[in-house]
């Protein structure tokens, strides 16, 4: 095999997490699609990863030790800068995809209309404490706005799961100036692209392990940080995305943060009055002040689980 010129190069971030990365790499190297290699960033200096890395003794893989940390997101466009094959795929160091995710991702793609094509599927969210469940919880109906669809409930494509074209990914790289969101903005910006298609695969290819024990950069985000996100974006997000993202995003957090009514006012002005607020939403905002968070979740469920039913059967759905 010519390891020179891959098809795919799978880029992954990653720094001080050693052997998450290593089954992160196992999982891409016992892919039923072969013609790859992997591009792993160390995010700083990280001994421990090299050696770990230089343990595995495949040819396909190799990495770029950066001087200086730079965040993820800019450790991605790194490691797309560096590619060689045609096609980015990305994988979290903390995730790993089941064996035929590229397979069925580049099959896929046959079925698409254009060249300017980003792949994502279903996955399995996995945590040590509960049964694996599928995200997300429905696919995209036809005609709906992608920035609603990931704002809607459990309805979240993973960073795991993208795949596109080099010439895309340089096209619109990672937002490397955003400490959080990072993902989700920059999904959502390479949706926009003209003629860009969406295709997403309706089986789940990849694994999430939700963190246990450890808090991310999103998690320790706080409420108001959050909203000013939202508003810095409102140029991509409809009104209605808008208020999901207030309702799902914000709420939650501003109770914890101890937010009060003030915060309570805020928000519901900014889903109600900026965005586009439906009445399922206000309840659940309004639940999310004065319910318990297992009453919270039992509301959430009863609005939006019974949906399901109703949506068209779960195949391949594109998105245009």
């Amino acid at each position: 095999m010519d390891y020179s010129t891959p098809t795919v190069t799978v880029v992954i971030p990653t720094f001080n997490r050693p052997l998450l990365l290593v089954r992160a790499v196992e999982s891409v190297i016992r892919q039923t699609f072969q013609d790859l290699e992997v591009v792993v960033v160390i995010d700083g200096s990280d001994p421990a990863t090299k050696e770990a890395l230089e343990r595995v003794g495949d040819p396909r893989l190799r990495y770029v030790e950066l001087t200086q940390k730079v965040g993820g997101s800019e450790a991605r466009n790194v490691g797309a800068r560096e590619a060689k094959g045609s096609w980015i795929a990305l994988l979290d160091d903390d995730d790993e995809w089941l064996p035929n995710k590229l397979e069925k991702q580049l099959e896929s793609v046959q079925s698409a209309k254009g060249n300017s094509v980003l792949v994502t599927s279903r996955y399995i969210c996995r945590a040590s404490d509960a049964p694996d469940v599928v995200r997300p919880r429905r696919l995209p109906k036809p005609g709906e706005l992608i920035s609603e669809f990931m704002f809607d409930y459990l309805c979240y494509f993973q960073t795991s799961t993208f795949l596109c074209s080099k010439q895309l990914f340089l096209k619109v790289p990672f937002d490397h100036s955003l400490p959080f969101f990072q993902d989700i903005d920059w999904f959502l910006r390479i949706t926009r692209e003209d003629d860009l298609e969406l295709v997403v695969v309706a089986e789940p290819l990849s694994i999430y392990y939700m963190p246990a024990g450890r808090a991310s950069i999103t998690s320790a985000t706080n409420w108001r940080s959050r909203l000013e996100w939202g508003r810095s974006r409102r140029n991509i997000l409809s009104k209605r995305a808008y208020s999901r993202f207030i309702v799902g995003t914000c709420v939650g957090r501003a109770v914890q943060d101890g937010a009060g009514i003030k915060g309570f006012t805020a928000l519901l002005y900014e889903a109600v009055v900026v965005g586009s607020a439906t009445p399922s939403l206000v309840a659940l905002l309004c639940g999310g002040y004065i319910l318990a968070p297992k009453y919270r979740k039992q509301l959430r469920d009863m609005l939006f689980f019974s949906k399901i039913k109703k949506l068209p059967s779960d195949r391949d759905s594109h998105v245009a």
